[in-house]
């Protein structure tokens, strides 16, 4: 450690700053009379452009002592220790002023290896554990030694085998690129790697199919955060040309927001879902209800006519803006379901739609199927035409009330809380009120063509309309219950 007064005694001629090709940096100092280069950088590269090592005072010339500090090397890596070599080299006053790069990184002496540590925080174990068990692998692409890279990626939970393959930039240089297409799926640790390696990387598991997210700070990553699928810049390290190649910018250099930020990005694509399985549905209920009464109803019914249309233009209107479309909108406040990390990521390639058909016309066409029922059932009755549209109308309103509850889950109804999602409750409840508040006050009933019902038939179109929703949901329940994988018994 230098005083205070010899500190003053040395001037910076020059400084030579780090890149990415170089992996060191050097300063040009002046110490009195003498000129000298002190460099750091990464071991193995140092070594190559070092001539001897300060042992204990004593120089030692390579390669007599090149095992040693490689020994020590590997010792700092096995803990997951960054390591930095450490240089001195006297030149005279023509080389430290006009030399250049490469005539002064050479010919150096290695004065020590510096094990530096920089723990991985421990919440980042945890998001790695978390996308892999969304079925999201993650890769570590590095400039560190590769026992450092693999240490590190243990403590992560990247890998889990010890001896994992780690391969190094100069194993990438050697590849063809069918060479890295084959190996790219197996490898999760590189080392020691450029930013034009990382292009590559990027090349190779999009090749596989594969959807690729990439992180970067420097100049150098830009093309291949614009290669990746999603270029993710750091917002706080990151360099301006990052920030504008990337897709996405964390604003706090946190691996743990990426996790978060899938998290939300499925639960905002499930959402997406979940509203168009109810809209459908209930589109798909309300067609069917007014088809078979075209079709089905060929003689009058009772007092009602046989060109009675189920559902007046305005009961319609009033099912998509308000019964159907309010608690459809809540849907988007949905909070995620609980086995929403353990699900695979999802095709690209597949329709947004992909496996929801089936329900959607199953469902609907109960529901549908239901509200022709009541209307010709209220018509058989001796209501009136009135009468019959009310009940019609009352059974495909509290039918899409209840089917909303089933549309929160990819599963059933009985997989979600119906209370998690107080925007859905209070929805649900204005849009029931309001509904039966039209069919009793006299305006609605004049502007709408609704009728007041009886209290027994208030209560039957509330509580019928859920059993088509219970009743399959229930036998889909069991059916999954059924079929579950078993689970693999417990051992002390």
């Amino acid at each position: 450690i230098l005083s205070k007064d010899q500190a003053q005694d040395i001037d910076i001629i020059r400084e030579l700053p780090f890149d990415s090709d170089r992996k060191m940096m050097s300063v040009v100092i002046k110490d009195g009379d003498q000129y000298q280069v002190l460099t750091k950088g990464a071991p193995d590269v140092i070594l190559a452009k070092t001539d001897a090592i300060l042992d204990h005072d004593q120089l030692v010339t390579l390669p007599a002592g090149q095992t040693a500090v490689e020994a020590q090397v590997n010792r700092f890596a096995e803990q997951a220790l960054r390591t930095l070599a450490v240089t001195l080299r006297d030149i005279d006053e023509d080389l430290a002023l006009h030399g250049s790069t490469a005539e002064l990184e050479q010919h150096l002496t290695l004065l020590g290896i510096a094990g530096i540590i920089d723990p991985p925080r421990p919440e980042v174990r945890q998001s790695v554990t978390t996308l892999h068990q969304a079925g999201i692998q993650v890769v570590m692409i590095t400039g560190d030694h590769a026992v450092t890279a693999r240490a590190i990626a243990l403590k992560l939970g990247i890998v889990t085998d010890p001896s994992a393959r780690v391969v190094e930039g100069k194993q990438l240089e050697a590849m063809t690129d069918e060479d890295l297409f084959r190996l790219a799926p197996s490898i999760r640790v590189y080392a020691r790697v450029s930013p034009e390696h990382k292009q590559r990387i990027v090349r190779a598991l999009q090749q596989h199919g594969e959807t690729v997210a990439m992180t970067g700070d420097g100049i150098n990553d830009a093309p291949a955060l614009r290669a990746a699928d999603i270029g993710i810049a750091m917002g706080i390290n990151g360099t301006e040309v990052t920030k504008d190649a990337a897709d996405l910018i964390l604003l706090d250099d946190k691996f743990t927001t990426i996790e978060r930020s899938v998290r939300a990005g499925r639960t905002i694509f499930g959402n997406i879902k979940n509203f168009m399985r109810h809209e459908l549905t209930t589109n798909v209920a309300e067609v069917l209800a007014l088809l078979f009464g075209v079709l089905l109803m060929t003689q009058p019914v009772g007092q009602v006519a046989a060109t009675t249309p189920t559902l007046t233009a305005l009961m319609v209107l009033w099912v998509n803006m308000i019964s159907d479309a309010l608690p459809s909108f809540a849907l988007g406040y949905d909070v995620p379901e609980a086995d929403l990390m353990n699900q695979p990521p999802r095709n690209v390639k597949q329709s947004i739609l992909h496996g929801m058909l089936g329900r959607i016309f199953l469902r609907g066409i109960v529901m549908g199927g239901l509200v022709y029922v009541a209307f010709i059932w209220a018509a058989s009755q001796g209501m009136s035409g009135a009468e019959a549209q009310t009940l019609a109308f009352l059974t495909l309103v509290f039918g899409q009330l209840w089917h909303v509850f089933d549309a929160r889950s990819t599963r059933t109804l009985f997989a979600r809380n119906p209370f998690e999602n107080y925007q859905l409750l209070l929805a649900v409840a204005f849009a029931a009120v309001a509904s039966l508040l039209v069919t009793i006050m006299p305006f609605f009933n004049e502007v709408m063509g609704t009728a007041p019902l009886s209290s027994t038939l208030y209560a039957a179109v509330v509580f019928i309309p859920a059993l088509p929703t219970l009743i399959l949901s229930g036998i889909k329940e069991l059916w999954l219950r059924w079929h579950r994988p078993p689970v693999a018994p417990e051992h002390d």
